[in-house]
């Protein structure tokens, strides 16, 4: 799970930036922006798992 976190944080905070970006930019995904959040807590989740050290 280690080398999958940071794989999968860096694709959450991917896909936080395009939903703002479409939504931004989109009349008829506008919504994209309003939840653009939604992948932010398992990005941090994913780097705690990442950086924390075993004991």
């Amino acid at each position: 799970m280690k080398k999958l976190a940071p794989i999968l944080a860096a694709l959450c905070l991917i896909a936080s930036i395009v939903m703002y970006m479409v939504g931004k930019n989109s009349s008829h995904l506008s919504e994209l922006k309003d939840f653009f959040w939604v992948p932010l807590p398992l990005a941090v989740i994913c780097l705690l798992i990442a950086f924390s050290k075993k004991k």
